[in-house]
């Protein structure tokens, strides 16, 4: 099984197989997309300065620009922000995006403050994830360094509109996998990206449910 999976993702991750246009582009110019941009050297430079270089994440902050910015989302939801490393990437591809960061714990608070006075764009810290009825969000970014009681795949879902897209990252934990898991076999959610450390979905209701490893 474990083979299948590998030569699975190997043929989808260079695109082959793929019969929706949705998907084929996602997967070659964004998720597996190559080349660079201004913020992946600018911003690294911003967390040396802050004592904060040993915090990056490539793989994901790069993987969350890349998204922002192809999606051209402006409302995003940032759960687990952290000290705020990865919130730099989400508000770098546009001046006008607003991301509102859930965080409790007070020391990675003043951390992400602190970036993000350096940084110079725009985020919100709270506590807690907003309820449902205060707003829509085009993205949902999520980090499963820890279980939050109140997160759900309804929370999201009313958090969310047809075109919102979800990130989930990692998915090493066994409450991970489990959350993963449950969202790619849940019919309201269409298209599912595995690429082993992180998890993006989409709703796109119009779509036909499809899941690919990455």
């Amino acid at each position: 099984m474990s083979l299948f999976r590998g030569w699975l993702r190997k043929k989808h991750s260079r695109g082959y197989g793929i019969h929706s246009p949705f998907a084929f582009e996602l997967i070659t110019n964004v998720l597996n997309a190559r080349y660079d941009y201004y913020a992946f050297y600018d911003i690294p430079k911003i967390l040396k300065e802050n004592g904060l270089g040993g915090y990056a994440n490539p793989a994901i902050n790069h993987l969350s620009f890349r998204l922002v910015n192809y999606f051209n989302a402006k409302q995003i939801l940032e759960i687990n922000s952290a000290n705020g490393v990865n919130t730099s990437y989400l508000t770098a591809p546009a001046s006008d995006i607003r991301c509102l960061c859930v965080e409790n714990d007070s020391e990675q608070i003043a951390v992400a403050r602190k970036l993000q006075a350096a940084w110079g764009r725009k985020s919100e810290i709270v506590s807690r994830i907003p309820l449902p009825d205060q707003q829509q969000y085009d993205a949902i970014f999520i980090n499963l360094k820890e279980k939050k009681e109140d997160l759900s795949i309804e929370t999201l879902l009313q958090l969310s509109h047809e075109k919102t897209f979800w990130v989930i990252y990692p998915l090493k934990s066994r409450w991970g996998k489990q959350f993963w898991r449950n969202i790619v076999n849940d019919e309201r959610i269409s298209i599912t990206f595995d690429r082993k450390d992180a998890g993006v979905a989409f709703l796109r209701f119009a779509y036909h449910k499809m899941h690919y490893l990455v």
